[in-house]
């Protein structure tokens, strides 16, 4: 009978144990990588709240497919989070870059704008002061609101601002009505307005009006000049050189000039720097936000530093993706300088330029 030959008959068969273990966990190893793959060119999550202020409930939720941990960076120096879905509210006015990082090594940016005021509604300032005052007499105004950090009175005296404080005290020159005005927080669009009627001091007679102190009136002979020819007025002469004030510029005035540049807000300007790089826009559809100036500085990725015009030449014509922008400006509006990360698409694979 033929004896039967074992193939490779020198190898302990352990080995083929030790091999066949190794595979088996590769294989539910790669399986493992495999349903747990996220595609990090497309998560899916969201920022949400009714109104984007100060102490507001913000809603942060992700729906990204294969997602099984999350990692929140609120921006804002705050712990991070790391349920799927999860509330934060900020305590201060400011932007803030949202940072999520998905099971471990997606990372994705979204930019969030936080303001003290309602951009919905608004919110309207009370004047807390009284109807009717004596001129020279000290008036206490206060400002119904809790958490303003600036006030500018401007009591209609003045025609500037004349005080800075939440609660001033203000004594009136003249009489009449006088109309006050409160800014809180820089918000001219909820300017508040109250009407106050300033009335003149009691004047008391220092003694009792009797018959023996009424002075009876002049006769009318008292008051006649004596005949002569008509003389001219010197008072006419001098009126000629008297010179005239130019018109001060009043803070409504200012208000109206600071308007003449138009709003643009991060999205918006976004999406036109999307449009220069697909060549339908141009750097002169930027002038009216950039009052003519177009060496205006961009900080690229925290890396480059170069006027707004080069920038404009280097991503046209490019496939871009914006990932996070910020733009500020002056008190006219105008745009001052912009920070933005974005990456460029080459050989299919999304890269920092």
């Amino acid at each position: 009978m033929k004896k039967r030959t074992r193939f490779l008959p020198n190898i302990d068969p352990r080995i083929y144990l030790s091999f066949g273990i190794i595979f088996l966990l590769s294989l539910a190893f790669l399986a493992y990588q495999f349903f747990r793959h996220v595609d990090c060119e497309n998560a899916n999550f969201y920022i949400h709240t009714d109104e984007y202020i100060v102490n507001k409930v913000v809603e942060f939720n992700d729906n990204t497919q294969g997602a099984a941990s999350w990692e929140w960076d609120f921006g804002d120096n705050t712990p991070t989070d790391r349920r799927q879905r999860t509330l934060h509210y900020y305590k201060k006015p400011g932007e803030y870059i949202v940072k999520l990082k998905i099971n471990g090594n997606c990372i994705h940016e979204k930019l969030v704008t936080i303001t003290n005021i309602s951009q919905q509604n608004g919110y309207l300032p009370v004047i807390m002061a009284p109807a009717v005052a004596t001129v020279g007499d000290p008036v206490y105004f206060n400002a119904e609101k809790e958490d303003g950090e600036s006030w500018e009175w401007s009591f209609g005296e003045t025609g500037s601002t004349d005080a800075l404080e939440k609660s001033p005290v203000y004594r009136f020159k003249t009489t009449g009505d006088k109309k006050i005005t409160l800014i809180v927080n820089g918000d001219v669009e909820h300017t508040a307005v109250k009407t106050l009627y300033i009335a003149p001091k009691t004047i008391r007679a220092k003694q009792k009006i009797g018959i023996n102190s009424y002075e009876f009136e002049k006769p009318h002979s008292a008051f006649s000049l004596p005949p002569g020819e008509a003389q001219k007025d010197p008072l006419v002469d001098m009126l000629q050189y008297i010179p005239v004030s130019p018109k001060t510029k009043t803070r409504k005035d200012s208000v109206i000039a600071a308007k003449k540049v138009p709003e643009v807000s991060n999205e918006q300007f976004q999406m036109m720097l999307n449009q220069v790089a697909v060549q339908s826009k141009t750097k002169d559809d930027f002038k009216e936000y950039l009052c003519g100036r177009y060496d205006i500085p961009v900080v690229v990725n925290d890396k480059k530093l170069m006027p707004l015009e080069q920038f404009c030449q280097e991503i046209a014509g490019k496939k871009i993706k914006i990932t996070a922008l910020r733009i500020n400006k002056d008190p006219k509006n105008c745009i001052q300088n912009i920070n933005i990360h974005y990456k460029v698409k080459r050989w299919m694979i999304w890269m920092e330029n």
